[in-house]
């Protein structure tokens, strides 16, 4: 039902349904609830703020704090619709527009392409993350934020995948 890329939008309108912040405040506290896996613009959290109010989905608290920002919360209408999202199911396939695979492309279709280097690089670079995202996870555990500890497992465990394609990758060019 909803499109790619409302994560922000949803993820602005969630903590406004928590309490009124302004624009600075919800930056800060979305990147914060992603475990800093995700720095937001903050042009891109006014843009957000803009378009939720135009909708009616947030409204202005009339109340300017110390240093004169606005602050929104979320409207009835924006509680509804957040609470539709909530519960609707990631129906959309991934989409594949990676940099990594638009490479392995163009490296198959030159005659100098150099695809095991490209394919041994890449898999250092997965190997390392799978490390960091693994510290990550056992800082998050031992301060006890287990829905960060779980964002940063279901990371590992997309990397895990990204590993098997490359396998996939050697594989299959072995048979050529």
């Amino acid at each position: 039902m909803y499109g790619q890329g409302m994560s922000l939008r949803f993820g602005v309108l969630g903590l406004l349904a928590e309490e009124p912040l302004h624009g600075y405040e919800v930056k800060t506290r979305f990147e914060e609830m992603l475990g800093g896996t995700w720095k937001v613009n903050i042009g891109s959290v006014y843009q957000v703020l803009q378009r939720l109010e135009r909708d009616g989905l947030v409204e202005a608290t009339g109340d300017r704090g110390d240093r004169g920002r606005q602050a929104y919360r979320a409207t009835i209408a924006g509680i509804s619709g957040l609470n539709e999202w909530l519960e609707d199911p990631d129906s959309q396939p991934q989409l594949l527009r990676e940099d990594f695979y638009v490479r392995l492309l163009l490296l198959g279709r030159h005659p100098n392409g150099h695809l095991a280097r490209l394919l041994d690089r890449q898999r250092r670079v997965y190997l390392q993350r799978m490390r960091d995202l693994a510290d990550q996870e056992k800082i998050a555990r031992e301060d006890g934020r287990l829905q960060v500890a779980l964002l940063f497992k279901g990371g590992q465990l997309h990397t895990e995948a990204e590993l098997k394609f490359l396998d996939a990758v050697v594989d299959e060019m072995g048979k050529e």
